[in-house]
């Protein structure tokens, strides 16, 4: 039986299912407690407490394992556990004689559902929180969870769940969880992203695996198309088990790759913090092609001053040892606050007054943002800088007005992100005033698409292979001419687009540390000459079904 989904991370993982439970659908009509008030507080803040242990143990294990970035979403829960507005409706609950763990779950599914309806998309994916945060705290109450589940697996597992949460994912033993498959999700959940910087073949949205499937039994989890094989016979098992090997003894690379026709292609990684360069380095990332800076001042109980500042970036410039490093000056808004910086709320903060258009509100911020970079340029050969959410040439220009005061010449190349698409229609103009570009293709995509890839009933719309954001990519690189221009967003990641991409010109990719080992590899055997007639023929694709068949295509020239 086969059943189909959407795959988050690529790749093919056989093993034996282990269905894990869940912890808030237990029958609501037995949860009054036999306990008083008082024993069941006792042991709601006891649950509580513990639960907050093991998140910030999560947290250090996810800043280990994946970097900065994603330990915040993690440790994020701990702000659930301290928030009142979930806390003080399960005490009383509890006061009104529910047991500990039904007022843990009724209360944690309502605010979750609030969430869940909001219309920004910052505050919906802190639904998922709540519920992952519940489970815990419902876990240590009735003595049994998700954590005792993934503790004792042994041979290779594939994990199925309805669905599974950020904590389950960064807990997932790698050296026995071979693929996740699961009945909900979508590619932009915490969960998911989680996955593709592990490296976990996942297929999400496999509606009907609950019923149709039980633990025990053989499975094949496609990550490239989404599919999820149960009993599978015994060729698919032979050929989906030498794909999956071959996968998993991939080495690590560190020159710079060479497609087989002689084409040189540069990949970089993406990081937020020193450890994160670090990691980049140990996978044989050729440089940091985007580092959010923003993760400093978040991370600040205040704006950090210029001094903070040189010494952070110093130290990500020696972490990465002598490659380029190209740093995004501050990206936040009204969906990512920062101490110290007032942002009011706006009604579409995706619309609003983010990335330099907040800088330029407030010029002494940039100023000291510009002088800590040119102190490290100074120290380090290879430092670039580029600016986010430009959407026209006066912009650029009060950046440059900016840079002037703040330094007294450039020690640093300097380009900006193609995000927005007035700057897509402006390339020819924009390239004669930067150094380099960079597309951030999920935004682009967004804004292309007029949809939220946060917006699960906008998953069928939201896509980088949308034939419009093909023929936009296309215009970029073409309109550039000999500027360099680099691909940051997740499409760089993703397996299906590297021959497309490099078909249509791109030569530098920055990705998800885990990811670079796999995408030098598959530059390395790729003809690019082979496929650019079909990439020529994809971007006259009108519809997804003919760039379906020209990515099946693109799959067939590569092999």
């Amino acid at each position: 039986m086969i059943l189909t989904g959407t795959g988050v991370c690529g790749g093919t993982a056989v093993g034996t299912l282990v269905l894990l439970s869940g912890l808030l659908d237990l029958d609501r009509t037995t949860k009054t407690s036999s306990s008083s008030s008082e024993e069941s507080l006792i042991l709601l803040r006891s649950a509580v407490e513990a639960s907050r242990v093991e998140i910030e143990e999560l947290t250090e294990t996810a800043r280990a394992r994946l970097g900065s970035e994603h330990a915040a979403i993690i440790h994020a829960q701990v702000l659930v556990l301290d928030d009142p507005e979930w806390l003080d409706p399960i005490v009383e609950a509890i006061g009104r004689g529910a047991s500990p763990e039904a007022a843990v779950g009724l209360v944690s599914e309502e605010v979750a559902g609030l969430l869940a309806a909001l219309a920004d998309e910052y505050l919906k994916e802190r639904a998922s929180d709540v519920l992952d945060v519940a489970q815990r705290v419902v876990g240590h109450l009735t003595g049994r969870s998700r954590s005792q589940e993934l503790s004792d697996l042994r041979g290779d597992v594939i994990i199925g769940a309805h669905e599974l949460t950020p904590t389950d994912t960064i807990n997932l033993d790698l050296s026995v969880v071979r693929g996740i498959v699961t009945e909900v999700g979508a590619r932009t959940s915490h969960a998911a992203i989680i996955a593709r910087q592990l490296g976990i073949p996942a297929v999400v949205g496999a509606t009907g695996l609950l019923a149709a499937a039980t633990s025990g039994q053989l499975v094949i989890v496609n990550g490239d198309d989404g599919t999820c094989v149960i009993n599978p016979d015994a060729a698919s098992v032979k050929a989906a088990s030498v794909s999956a090997a071959a996968r998993s003894h991939r080495p690590v690379i560190t020159e710079r790759v060479v497609t087989r026709d002689g084409i040189g292609v540069t990949v970089m990684a993406n990081a937020s913090s020193p450890e994160d360069v670090e990691r980049a380095v140990r996978f044989g990332a050729d440089g940091i092609g985007l580092f959010r800076t923003e993760f400093l001042y978040m991370q600040s109980d205040g704006l950090p001053d210029e001094m903070q500042q040189f010494t952070y970036y110093d130290a990500v410039a020696t972490a990465a040892e002598g490659r380029p490093v190209t740093f995004r000056t501050l990206d936040v808004g009204g969906d990512k606050p920062v101490p110290g910086l007032p942002m009011p709320a706006e009604e579409n903060p995706f619309l609003g007054v983010r990335g330099i258009r907040l800088a330029l509100q407030h010029r002494a911020v940039l100023e000291d943002q510009f002088r800590a970079l040119a102190r490290t340029a100074a120290r380090h050969p290879g430092i670039s800088v580029m600016v986010p959410m430009v959407s026209g040439l006066e912009e650029l220009d009060d950046v440059r007005e900016v840079m002037a005061a703040a330094i007294p010449e450039a020690v640093f190349s300097f380009g900006t992100m193609v995000e927005v698409p007035s700057i897509v229609m402006l390339v020819r103009e924009i390239v004669d005033e930067v150094d380099f570009l960079s597309v951030g293709t999920n935004d682009l995509t967004a804004y292309l698409l007029a949809a939220d890839r946060g917006n699960r009933d906008l998953e069928y719309l939201y896509t980088e292979f949308h034939p419009a954001v093909l023929r936009v990519l296309h215009r970029i690189r073409v309109h550039a001419d000999e500027t360099p221009v680099s691909v940051c967003g997740e499409f760089a990641g993703d397996p299906r687009s590297l021959a497309l991409l490099l078909g249509m010109g791109y030569r530098s990719l920055s990705v998800s540390a885990p990811l670079v080992p796999e995408i030098k590899a598959r530059v390395r055997a790729m003809n690019v000459s082979a496929i650019s007639p079909v990439v020529e023929r994809l971007l006259k694709a009108r519809r997804h079904a003919d760039v379906d068949r020209c990515l099946v295509e693109l799959s067939e020239a590569e092999a």
